[in-house]
């Protein structure tokens, strides 16, 4: 495995832009202004931005997301019953001595329809 001679100019080069670079993404200022502040070529920022390796985004990519169905609940109109509504498809009326498990039941059913 070959070894970076870290004292060779060329990797003494690659350091100072690799830190002008690294210190510039971190500054959240223009490439032009830190060129200015740092009395750098900005020609030779670009050039050296542009050798780095770039890092790869994925691409954006939908997932799908189920939805329930809209359920309301209300009164009937001219009563005093509540009402489940499942969507635009069913209505559920529901007397005073309704069954909880019964309900809970036929919406399951209802829902899978």
């Amino acid at each position: 495995m070959a070894r970076t001679n870290l004292n060779h100019p060329r990797e003494q080069k690659r350091r100072f832009w690799q830190e002008h670079l690294t210190a510039w993404q971190e500054a959240d200022i223009s490439q032009a202004e830190y060129c200015r502040r740092n009395e750098i070529s900005s020609r030779s920022f670009s050039y050296w931005k542009k050798k780095q390796p770039q890092k790869r985004v994925n691409p954006a990519s939908f997932v799908p997301v189920p939805i329930a169905p809209a359920m309301a609940v209300g009164n009937i109109i001219g009563g005093n019953s509540p009402c489940l509504l499942l969507g635009e498809r069913y209505r559920v009326e529901v007397g005073d001595d309704f069954s909880p498990l019964t309900l809970q039941k036929l919406v399951r059913v209802l829902e899978q329809m």
